[in-house]
């Protein structure tokens, strides 16, 4: 996702949101809301945890990873 060692906006917003936990989800997190963020630009907080919903998360309960979502969205 990272383009010429530079990070995704969303990659970006979930170190900021404190998103990445144990690094376990991480990967699967980027790709499913990366998919989301293309298919639609502005998405709610359902569809981000329908996005999200084959990842499993253990450390933050999915809040800071859809904390995140929401702002790459905005920006």
């Amino acid at each position: 996702l990272a383009k010429r060692c530079k990070l995704s906006k969303l990659q970006e917003t979930i170190i900021k949101t404190g998103g990445v936990q144990c690094g376990f989800c991480t990967p699967g997190m980027l790709i499913s809301a990366t998919a989301l963020l293309k298919r639609n630009a502005n998405p709610t907080e359902t569809e981000i945890r329908e996005a999200l919903v084959g990842n499993l998360c253990r450390c933050t309960g999915y809040f800071r990873i859809v904390e995140a979502v929401k702002e790459a969205a905005q920006s």
